[in-house]
């Protein structure tokens, strides 16, 4: 079995970014927060860990 690769311009990263944090209720700060106390919702987790990906990627963070 092959693994596909699949190649992302930076834009396209970036307006999924950005798409995820705008659909984060009401802000990706309190998501974050919330995610921290264990008390985000499955959907919630979902765009985080899309989001931590995304980032990744990006050379986001630590």
């Amino acid at each position: 079995m092959n693994a596909k690769l699949v190649w992302h311009e930076r834009t396209d990263l970036e307006h999924r970014r950005a798409e995820l944090v705008r659909r984060m209720d009401p802000d990706e700060r309190t998501v974050r927060y919330r995610a921290e106390q264990g008390t985000v919702t499955p959907e919630e987790r979902d765009l985080l860990l899309e989001l931590e990906g995304i980032d990744f990627l990006l050379g986001h963070g630590a």
